[in-house]
């Protein structure tokens, strides 16, 4: 009888030992995850700080200063600014700023990405002079050879998709009719900038992609609310979305194209040149590594300009550089880039222990303040 109730106990007391560190854990993690929460929006506070300035340094300076690159929003810098022989000299040591920004625990830090660097999708249904050229962008971005394996092979549905398909199942989620329209991807790269048409009215219905899933649904026929939102196009799937999500957008004005100084991506500005029918020969095969290596000089350039200045080059001097090394871009094309930026996505993590935050943020400056356009936690 003994053996067997210290055996019994032994049981109960091992479970129970089990049970109070399991809650335990749980408790603390509780704890770090309300932590690390707020160091992600501590990070995204910071971030809008500087997008605040950033748009007081646009008017000034024709948006050539990018302070959102030049800034890092980290917590090291923070503690740094807060604490030590710097926090003295500013006047900043110990946690007296409003708020209490002193010692803490965990770390943060934030990724501020300009909009208009990428490509408006929405855009695809705007005037025929801007949605020419972002379908020939999304074209020359999802049809170079390095992704040509992701439309070899059939979709989940068993349906093959090209590029151009693409384009025009993107087009047809937002324009207002129901039917299908045609799309020429051959015409449109030999001159996307003085096309009178370049998504012409078809027959057949435009929801006839979608009819025959497990679960069917219809086209929109509305503008995209987030990027998000393209998993639902036909031929977008989670290789899509991986390759170019983070190129393109759908919170900027459809009625411009891309800010060109913001661009900091060589994938994106390979897929500008690309666009540009004079240079053609060069976005060949043979031609390729030729215009690779003007473009490791110009992001070069760029950097270094960035490093000794603050500033960036601006589209006319993009131009000139680009001139001077063989590639160039149309005047149709810079005349309808976008001349300011005042949308700016953010990613804002906070870490405490193995717990992580992170936070999305797409913010606008207006004439009286910030916009949030989108936000989410993960």
């Amino acid at each position: 009888m003994v053996l067997v109730t210290v055996a019994i106990l032994t049981a109960i007391v091992v479970d129970f030992a089990y049970r109070v560190r399991i809650d335990v854990q749980v408790a603390a993690n509780v704890r770090d995850r309300v932590r690390a929460y707020y160091l992600a929006r501590s990070a995204m506070n910071l971030s809008r700080l500087v997008l605040f300035f950033q748009g007081q340094v646009d008017r000034l300076t024709g948006g050539v200063v990018k302070l959102y690159q030049l800034i890092p929003i980290e917590s090291d810098l923070a503690k740094a600014l807060t604490s030590g022989e710097l926090g003295q000299a500013l006047g900043t040591e110990g946690s007296e700023l409003p708020g209490g920004f002193g010692p803490f625990t965990g770390s943060f830090h934030a990724e501020i990405t300009d909009e208009y660097s990428k490509i408006n999708v929405n855009a695809l249904d705007s005037i025929t002079s801007i949605a020419a050229p972002v379908a020939g962008q999304i074209l020359a971005l999802i049809g170079g050879p390095r992704y040509a394996p992701m439309f070899e092979e059939p979709d989940a549905d068993g349906q093959y998709t090209t590029p151009a398909d693409v384009v025009l199942a993107m087009h047809d989620w937002i324009d207002a009719d129901t039917t299908q329209d045609s799309f020429n991807p051959e015409v449109l790269a030999a001159d996307p900038f003085s096309q009178s048409l370049v998504f012409t009215p078809g027959t057949a219905a435009e929801d006839s992609r979608y009819d025959m899933l497990d679960d069917p649904y219809q086209n929109k026929n509305d503008p995209f609310f987030s990027v998000d939102e393209l998993y639902l196009v036909r031929g977008v799937d989670d290789d899509f979305m991986d390759a170019f999500a983070d190129k393109l957008t759908v919170y900027t004005d459809p009625a411009l194209l891309l800010n060109i100084t913001s661009v900091n991506d060589p994938v994106m500005m390979l897929s500008l040149l690309c666009l540009q029918p004079e240079n053609a020969a060069l976005c060949t095969e043979q031609g390729l590594p030729q215009l690779l290596e003007v473009l490791s000089l110009f992001f070069e350039f760029r950097n270094l300009m960035q490093l000794t200045t603050f500033t960036v080059p601006n589209k006319d001097a993009i131009q000139a550089f680009f001139q001077g090394l063989g590639p160039s871009f149309s005047p149709y094309f810079l005349k309808n880039l976008a001349p300011f930026s005042d949308t700016f996505s953010v990613a804002a993590t906070g870490e405490v222990g193995e717990v992580a935050v992170k936070l999305r943020a797409v913010l606008k400056n207006t004439g009286s303040g910030q916009e949030i356009i989108y936000w989410r936690e993960e």
